[in-house]
C-alpha cells in the first residue's frame, strides 16, 4: 500500500510540475533553473548539442544519487525522468490560462505554488525528477539540510547567470523562492513535531497519563520556580501536530494551572523517531 501511495505521489507531482512548465514558465519564457538552466548556460559556451550536455548532466547526477540514496530512488528518478516529457507535452497542447498570462506577477506565483507541490510530493514520493532535487536529497540524507535550501541556492545561482532582462530574471526568482517554501510544507505535512514544555506541581501525574494515553516518550528536567523558589520537575516531550490539542486538554484536567510551553522542531533524530524503540542502542 505504501509503495503505490508512494508511485501516486509521484505522478501527481509531475503533473503538477508539468503544468507549471507548460501552462507559465515556458509560455511566459520566465528564466529557468534546474539542470536544464545550467545546461543552456554551458550550451553558450562549449559548441555541443544541448541534448547531449543535459544528458551528461543527468548521467552524473545519477550516478551520485545511486551512491549516496538508493536504487530504489534511481529507478523512480528514472521513471519520473521518462514520463515527464510526455506529460509536458500533453500540457503544451492546452492553454487554459491565457488570461492569466496577462498578468506575469499573479503567473509567476501560481507556478510557484504548482512547482513547489509538484516536486515536494516527487520527493516525498521517494522520488525525483532529476536535477538538482536529487543534490537536495542527498545533503537532507547526510546533513539533515532542508531538502529546499540547496535546490534554492543552486536554481537562483543558474538564473542570476543566465543574464535574462531584469523582469524574467525576478518573476523567474520568485518562482524558485515560492517553490522553495512550498516544498518544505509538502514534506512536512503529517510529520511536522513540536515540543512541549510542562512545569506542573503534578508532574507525576502528567508523566503517567503521557506514557499512557499518548505513547509519547518525555524526559524529565530538575528545575526550580523563580518566584517561590521551589523545586518542580519539568517534562519535556516531542509530538506530532495531531496530538498538541488533546495533550493540552489532559494535562490542564490534572492541573489547571500548569505552566505549558509549545513551539515547533525543524528536526526530530533518535529512538523513537528516526530509530525504531525495539532496536538495541548497543
Amino acid at each position: 500500500m505504501k509503495k503505490t501511495l508512494s508511485y501516486l505521489e509521484i505522478i501527481l507531482g509531475l503533473v503538477l510540475t508539468a503544468a507549471a512548465f507548460g501552462f507559465i514558465i515556458v509560455p511566459q519564457s520566465f528564466s529557468a533553473g534546474g539542470v536544464t538552466g545550467l545546461s543552456i548556460l554551458v550550451h553558450r559556451i562549449v559548441p555541443i548539442s544541448l541534448s547531449l550536455i543535459l544528458l551528461f548532466f543527468n548521467i552524473i547526477i545519477f550516478i551520485l544519487g545511486w551512491i549516496f540514496v538508493g536504487k530504489e530512488f534511481i529507478f523512480k528518478t528514472l521513471m519520473s525522468s521518462f514520463l515527464f516529457p510526455f506529460i509536458l507535452d500533453f500540457f503544451s497542447h492546452f492553454n487554459y490560462l491565457q488570461e492569466l498570462q496577462k498578468d506575469p506577477l499573479l503567473s509567476a506565483i501560481l507556478a510557484g505554488l504548482l512547482l513547489g507541490c509538484g516536486s515536494g510530493l516527487v520527493l516525498r514520493g521517494n522520488g525525483s525528477s532529476g536535477g538538482f532535487d536529487v543534490i537536495g536529497v542527498i545533503l537532507h540524507k547526510y546533513f539533515h539540510t532542508p531538502v529546499s535550501l540547496p535546490m534554492y541556492i543552486l536554481d537562483t545561482t543558474v538564473i542570476l547567470l543566465q543574464g535574462n532582462d531584469l523582469m524574467h530574471l525576478l518573476y523567474g526568482i520568485t518562482v524558485i523562492f515560492l517553490s522553495s517554501y512550498i516544498i518544505n510544507k509538502v514534506l512536512s505535512f503529517g510529520k511536522a513535531h513540536s515540543k512541549i514544555m510542562i512545569f506542573s506541581h503534578q508532574s507525576r501525574k502528567i508523566r503517567k497519563m503521557l506514557l499512557t494515553e499518548f505513547d509519547t516518550g518525555l524526559t524529565i528536567l530538575k528545575g526550580e520556580s523563580g518566584y517561590y523558589e521551589e523545586d518542580m520537575d519539568i517534562i519535556v516531550t516531542i509530538t506530532s501536530y495531531d496530538k498538541i490539542s488533546n495533550i493540552k486538554k489532559a494535562v490542564y484536567t490534572i492541573d489547571p494551572f500548569a505552566f505549558v510551553v509549545i513551539e515547533d522542531v525543524h528536526a526530530v533524530l533518535g529512538k523513537g523517531y528516526t530509530i525504531s524503540r525495539e532496536k538495541d542502542p548497543s
